[in-house]
């Protein structure tokens, strides 16, 4: 068996005594004061960047009392023996706050999987984090994203994009790469799956900005989320059609996307030191069924008789016609405008310079 890392109860938390919020903050203020958690959701495949991932979070969070982690660790039981994968380096303050389902690596199923066994562990904390497993953060990062949810002009806000780049040696604001993007369309690849990319803009906006998609290392909103449109544990071996399927999902259930004005998170493009699933050989015939579920969403009820399809299809809120007119993708023609290839942000909006240079080899390199 492979060594488990730091693993807290999986049961509700008892209360914690926690720090006093702004009452002024819309968003947290109601008839009965509620103190507000977030669940991260973090899933780690055999990542030696997923502790220090976790450590860094707590220590730059305001409150970390009101943090809870759900970990998904997919480990080989020989080869991932170092400290980056043992519990001993997890300070006694937070294990309790993190929960985990740990698995050997050859019962990992590809993201949506192993991020649909993370929701498993939501225990009612009123907003959500979706992450990987090698992330920075800004200093304050917790109580900053919920001000700027709150900013968001919508009932459903969502805060997603893609990230700046950090050094894995290094967790130093100096090294990293403080970068405002936009998510964009890329094009449609061989497999029929749209790709997605991110611009840099050209100033630094002072207020959230609207985003036409959906990024799965990187969206923050409430927990209500969990309910309307959780990941599809069915989705498995695959990993483009993730973000596509659950942007379309989440744009019908009623849900809108932000990407924030400021970093508070960097994620670590390069896959240099980390195996991805795909080294496991997998039956092909299952990832085609799992395409297939991806195709049923994006191309509205092609395929009605897959396995509990219905629990994971499209909201109810908007329709698919609306979410392409809105993000001016053709799923069943495969076309894609030019305003999507600039993620709605007018031309002169987005910046040219060596920072989409970076992102453009970071994104190319993506899983």
């Amino acid at each position: 068996m492979a060594t488990e890392p730091a693993q807290g109860t999986i049961e509700e938390p008892p209360p914690t005594p926690l720090e006093p919020l702004n009452t002024q903050n819309n968003l947290l203020t109601s008839a009965k004061p509620v103190v507000p958690r977030i669940f991260v959701s973090i899933p780690s495949y055999r990542d030696p960047e997923c502790l220090p991932t976790i450590l860094d979070m707590y220590d730059k969070a305001a409150f970390p009392s009101r943090v809870f982690a759900g970990v998904c660790w997919q480990l080989h039981a020989d080869q991932d023996k170092g400290p980056c994968f043992s519990s001993a380096h997890i300070p006694s303050s937070i294990a309790p706050n993190i929960r985990t389902v740990v698995m050997d690596h050859t019962s990992a199923r590809g993201p949506c999987y192993a991020r649909a066994k993370t929701q498993e562990l939501w225990r009612g904390e009123e907003f959500y984090l979706q992450i990987d497993s090698h992330m920075r953060f800004e200093k304050a990062w917790d109580k900053s994203l919920i001000e700027i949810l709150s900013a968001c002009p919508s009932a459903k806000p969502i805060l997603t994009t893609y990230p700046g780049d950090y050094p894995v040696s290094t967790d130093a604001k100096t090294h990293c790469t403080p970068v405002v993007s936009i998510l964009c369309a890329k094009g449609f690849a061989k497999d029929g799956q749209l790709r997605l990319t991110a611009k840099a803009l050209s100033s630094s906006p002072s207020k959230p900005v609207v985003s036409r998609f959906w990024a799965a290392g990187f969206a923050f909103s409430r927990s209500g989320v969990l309910k309307t449109t959780p990941y599809d544990p069915y989705l498995v071996d695959i990993f483009f059609g993730e973000e596509a399927s659950m942007s379309s999902r989440l744009w019908t259930a009623g849900w809108d996307f932000f990407c924030p004005p400021v970093p508070l998170v960097y994620h670590k493009w390069s896959r240099a030191g980390r195996p991805t699933f795909r080294e496991l050989k997998r039956d092909p015939d299952v990832k085609r069924q799992s395409c297939k579920r991806v195709e049923h969403v994006l191309r509205t009820n092609c395929y009605p008789n897959l396995y509990l399809i219905g629990d994971y299809d499209l909201g109810t809120s908007r329709t698919m016609q609306q979410f392409s007119h809105f993000t001016g993708v053709d799923f069943n023609k495969q076309t894609i405008s030019e305003s999507a290839k600039r993620g709605g942000v007018s031309p002169g909006g987005l910046s040219e310079d060596q920072l989409n240079a970076l992102l453009s080899l970071a994104f190319k390199g993506k899983p």
